[in-house]
């Protein structure tokens, strides 16, 4: 029996880059462990026993720090694409530091791969009717897609880059019991192709804590990491994944559809 098969996302970030903590953070974020190879290896391990394919929004700081890594992510046949540069909503920037950013990630990102990124997904899912300026800048350098609307939103810009919704990931995935993310999914399936998304550091429960911000921030970031993989691996074993990429480009008449 053929299994359903769904779009799977990562934004790869350093942990600390979570706004939700940010107030917490110390000034000097060199003393903090960034949580990103050990947790992507992993994941790029386990997406191979299972031969699933995935999309990473990969942030600038972080491609220039391990170059390495995002050659094999790419090397393993998954995609690449923009998350920016440094982590700031486009709340926060003007629009020429913003294409300085995309500017910035796109050629990092190309140079480690030798491919032009397609995709972009904005921090924080910060694109809205206030900052859908930013959509001009993608075009300007030729993106394909934009993955940046928060999934409780429904924002519809109005232009030429399709807008690929993500749907279910994050802290749902990690509160939600599985069946009822499973159940959750299968609605969702319905009407579109479901696209998941997560970052692989809250994947495991050795994540990094910060240890004096509130118990309420805590709790809410952290919740549930404890059973997150073996649940993420569950999900390998369910579903078959495949990158925004894939959907997009190995049938083109997907591309209005998502």
């Amino acid at each position: 029996m053929e299994k359903q098969k769904l779009i799977l996302t990562f934004d790869l970030e350093f942990w600390y880059n979570s706004k939700f903590l940010k107030k917490y953070l110390p000034q000097n974020k060199n003393q903090l462990e960034n949580c990103v190879e050990k947790p992507t290896e992993l994941l790029l391990d386990l997406l191979k026993k299972y031969n699933q394919r995935a999309t990473f929004f990969v942030l600038g700081e972080v491609a220039e720090k391990y170059p390495e890594l995002i050659k094999k992510i790419s090397n393993l046949g998954h995609e690449i694409a923009s998350h920016g540069y440094s982590h700031i909503p486009l709340y926060e920037l003007a629009e020429k530091s913003l294409d300085t950013e995309i500017k910035l990630s796109k050629n990092i990102l190309q140079n480690i791969t030798n491919k032009e990124p397609r995709g972009f997904r904005a921090p924080n899912f910060s694109l809205n009717k206030k900052t859908k300026w930013a959509l001009e800048i993608l075009k300007k350098y030729n993106f394909q897609y934009d993955s940046s609307a928060h999934p409780l939103k429904f924002f519809k810009p109005s232009n030429k880059i399709p807008e690929i919704y993500p749907s279910l990931g994050g802290i749902y995935f990690k509160i939600l019991p599985l069946w009822l993310f499973i159940v959750l999914v299968k609605i969702l399936s319905k009407t579109k192709i479901p696209v998941l998304y997560f970052h692989p550091y809250e994947l495991f429960k050795s994540s990094p804590q910060l240890k004096f911000a509130p118990w309420l921030k805590r709790k809410i970031k952290y919740w549930g990491t404890k059973n997150a993989w073996k649940k993420f691996e569950k999900l390998m074993e369910k579903f078959d994944f495949i990158s925004i990429e894939e959907y997009l480009y190995e049938n083109s008449s997907n591309k209005s559809s998502i």
